[in-house]
Formats: C-alpha cells, structure tokens, sequence
C-alpha cells in the first residue's frame, strides 16, 4: 500500500532512512535543515504488512525526486504516483541501483532526461584527512547570501546580477557555507548540503574561473571538513566520473570512492 506521509510520520522516516543511512542523506538532510519539510516536500511511503519498505521523496524546493526501495515495483508505483500528482520534474539523484530503475519507468511516461551524468560517492574519514585549509577562510552569514548567488551565477554563464527567485534563495544556509574573499567579493565555496547523525556531505565547490588553479577549493573544502569533523562526522561528497581535475583534488584531500551514483537532469 502507497501513502503519502505527514509530519506525524517524522520519526518513521528517519528510522526507515537511517537503516541505509548514506543512501538517504537528503532526506535525512531535509529534517535537519528545516523546521518543518513537509511545507516544501512530499514524502510517499510503501508497505507491506503495515511495515514501511520503501521511500520516496519529492524535493519541493529543487523540484527533485529521490526513491528508495529494493523492489522495483515499489519504486514503479512510486514514480507512477508523482507523475499523477503532476510534480514539475528538474533533477533525480540517487545511487545508481535506484536511479537506473527510476529513469526507466519516467521513461515509460514520456519523461525523459536531457542529461545524465554518472558520479561517485566519495568517502572521507578523519585518519585519512589531508588537511589544505591556510585559515583565511570564513564561515558565511546571512549577508553573504547575495555573493554567493553571484558567484554561482557567474559558475553558469549567466549575468552576474540577474534576479533570483526567492525559492532559490530559500536554498542556502550561508552558516554551512565557507567562503574564501578576496577585496570583499566570494571568489570560492563550498558548503554542506546533506546532513545525518555520522555524516556531512560537501557540496557546492565552486571556484570564480579567474581564480581557478590556486587550490582555492581544496582549501574551501578543507575548512568544510576541518569544521564537521570537529563535530563527530564523516565526509562524503559526489563527484563527475569524466571531472579528472577535481577528483585528483578530492582524493589529495583523502577521499575515497565507496558507490556509484546518477544525477540526471531534466528540462
């Protein structure tokens, strides 16, 4: 039986995320950054003899979908029920053996991606932890929101200052994000942007291209890490299997590879 969950559902959510704990990082994330996800997200549960075994999550703010089930019936109804729902579809990201199955049936409908693109989850933990941080990066604040907009709208070829809607802005928690400056402008970042009880997942590394090739995002996830691992987490992150440069960065670092992944885009 499929039903869509509620808030009085959280806890149920959590138990059944935390059994595959690093396959469900953005959902545990959403209960971790927001005090009430349910106002931006739909959760689906499935279940079988009043037991949940799968999940699956529509990303309100991203316009994504993340499933989750070892049953590829479960993930089909999953999929069917969003697509009922008429859900505006932007990206699905999961681990390979989820996603390949997800793409399948969207197919089916008529939904097909515009881009695919295989990536590996890489894993840091403290031991291993090459440490690039120099200590001229900062934590952000709110008034930091603005600049990092601009840098991620220059990282996308598109003018500097265009208008962001506010569900773009909703996005950032600038307190998880650490940032290099130079002359007041961000000119490099990375944040977290999933969150568990043993894990923190680094995110949006960019670099301004006039600054690329000085380490700068070594040093911004340096400080990213150096900051949760002071707080008892283990580092993952996710990076392009075709992205040569940054993986070679990542892996000076001490991450190493533990699973594969999808992120598929769609118009």
């Amino acid at each position: 039986m499929l039903r869509e969950l509620t808030a009085s559902d959280q806890q149920l959510i959590l138990d059944y995320a935390y059994q595959h704990e690093l396959e469900n990082m953005f959902v545990i994330g959403s209960f971790e950054f927001s005090d009430n996800p349910f106002e931006f997200n739909t959760y689906l549960g499935y279940f079988e003899n009043d037991v949940l075994t799968g999940l699956g999550v529509y990303f309100g703010l991203w316009n994504d979908i993340t499933l989750h089930a070892e049953s590829t019936a479960v993930i089909d109804a999953f999929v069917d029920e969003f697509v009922k729902q008429n859900r505006p579809l932007k990206y699905v990201v999961a681990f390979q053996r989820h996603a390949l199955p997800t793409l399948d049936r969207l197919q089916q409908h008529g939904i097909t991606p515009i881009k695919v693109r295989e990536q590996t989850l890489y894993l840091l933990a403290q031991e291993n932890f090459h440490d690039c941080s120099t200590g001229a990066e900062v934590q952000g604040t709110s008034g930091d929101i603005d600049g990092i907009i601009r840098l991620g709208n220059i990282m996308d070829e598109q003018p500097a200052d265009r208008e962001v809607p506010e569900n773009e802005r909703a996005r950032i928690v600038p307190e998880y994000e650490w940032l290099l400056k130079q002359a007041g402008e961000i000119i490099a970042k990375a944040n977290v942007h999933g969150l568990s009880q043993h894990y923190a997942q680094v995110g949006g590394v960019m670099t301004h291209p006039a600054h690329q090739g000085k380490g700068y995002a070594k040093q911004t996830v340096s400080a990213t890490c150096r900051h949760w691992f002071a707080r008892g987490k283990q580092l993952t992150l996710f990076v392009n299997n075709d992205n040569t440069p940054a993986i070679r960065a990542y892996t000076r670092l001490g991450f190493q590879p533990i699973g594969e992944y999808i992120h598929a885009e769609f118009a």
